[in-house]
């Protein structure tokens, strides 16, 4: 899905092509689109990895052909 902006509404929030936005709907239903904070890196994405978010391995069967991986 895409939601277009017209010219005159992005030049009013100074909006530009490159720009991230956030969706978020209201409890009464109206949308609402806003400029997206500071988009992490991926370190700081890492960073926030404790034993408490981390979920174990969970294994889909036998491997099949070469997926075998020794470390």
């Amino acid at each position: 899905m895409a939601i277009r902006i017209p010219k005159p509404i992005a030049d009013d929030a100074r909006l530009r092509l490159s720009d991230p936005l956030e969706i978020a709907v209201a409890a009464d239903g109206a949308v609402q689109i806003r400029r997206a904070g500071e988009i992490p890196s991926l370190a700081q994405l890492v960073a926030q990895i404790t034993p408490a978010n981390r979920y174990a391995e969970i294994s889909l069967g036998p491997e099949v052909g070469r997926e075998a991986v020794e470390w």
